[in-house]
């Protein structure tokens, strides 16, 4: 192995280490900061974990428009975040048990599932119709996608804060509230940093390793940009199952929010004209997996459909993925 191949190993490895132990203590500081404020364990996973573990596929994508100018990989990248965000869910509802875990579920979770198709749908409605109905050189969708996102805040926010807390863990006592949010940052801010460089990483490693233009290199370019949502919903499900859903839910609607402005910043036209047609799988694939995810939360029992479902969820990501190879 060169000295370069190695070097660039031990980042890999690094980055992944800082994110795990980052990623752990950002959802225990998320979860005292909801125990202190009284707010539900889903409104703190969507209004703080999200924003952050969005952060890769956020600036993935800014660079992608602005350096690269290379609008179809930005699109790509955060549609096929939301698919991927849906596939972690399952796969850790798998391991962890998330059958016998949605019994202690609070959130309907409503809101967050209905504006994140709804934003799904119009994000396709876009790809297919986008150069018809501009304003400028902006989507008329992108402006509708701007504001459903604040929309979606309001409502999820109204519904979440009528949902009673459970008393104050006893190991929070003794921490304050801003020593909680200090940490919060602190940890927030590592995530973001190595979060931002491991994909970099990952990019190189697959073109040192030969896999740079194959679907195998596109794939573990994938994982080192997913692998902040998926560090912190684990360590979140320790804590609360509505906090790691309201991560990953949120998540897919902040990666939504991004396209609009992507748009703005895109002076060469509508963004969605530049975007190919096959991005409408990765669109209807998201939105598959996350219906099949509320009606797991509408019923919950028996414990075998909620099994089929999770299954169900991974078949469809897998599916998305080899028809996406297939199609390349």
């Amino acid at each position: 192995m060169s000295n370069s191949l190695f070097l660039l190993w031990l980042q890999f490895f690094i980055c992944s280490i800082f994110i795990f132990i980052a990623g752990t203590r950002l959802s225990l500081n998320a979860d005292i900061i909801a125990e202190k404020m009284g707010l539900s364990k889903s409104w703190i996973g969507i209004l703080l974990l999200a924003p952050i573990t969005s952060g890769p596929e956020a600036f993935n994508g800014l660079s992608a428009v602005l350096w690269v100018k290379a609008p179809d990989i930005a699109i790509g990248g955060i549609l096929g975040s939301c698919v991927c965000n849906l596939f972690i869910l399952a796969l850790l509802g798998l391991t962890i048990g998330l059958g016998s875990l949605l019994r202690q579920v609070k959130s309907n979770h409503f809101f967050s599932i209905s504006f994140a198709i709804l934003m799904l749908l119009l994000a396709g409605v876009n790809i297919l119709l986008g150069q018809h109905l501009a304003f400028g050189w902006i989507s008329g969708g992108s402006l509708i996608l701007f504001f459903l996102y604040p929309l979606a805040m309001f409502f999820i926010y109204k519904a979440e804060r009528l949902i009673e807390q459970k008393k104050l863990n006893e190991n929070y006592r003794d921490i304050s509230l801003s020593h909680a949010f200090k940490n919060f940052a602190l940890n927030a801010f590592i995530i973001l940093i190595a979060a931002t460089w491991l994909p970099k990483v990952g990019n190189d490693l697959a073109v040192a390793t030969g896999l740079g233009q194959t679907f195998v290199g596109s794939i573990f370019i994938a994982i080192s940009t997913s692998l902040p949502e998926a560090v912190v919903s684990f360590s979140a499900f320790k804590f609360s199952i509505d906090m790691a859903i309201g991560n990953i839910l949120g998540s897919n609607i902040t990666d939504l929010f991004f396209l609009p402005i992507y748009d703005v910043i895109f002076l060469k036209g509508p963004i969605f004209a530049f975007s190919h047609q096959n991005q409408l799988l990765n669109v209807i694939s998201a939105i598959i997996m996350t219906a099949i995810f509320g009606l797991m939360l509408k019923f919950q029992k028996p414990l075998l459909l909620v099994i089929l479902g999770n299954l169900t969820m991974i078949l469809i990501y897998f599916l998305n993925l080899s028809i996406l190879y297939y199609l390349r």
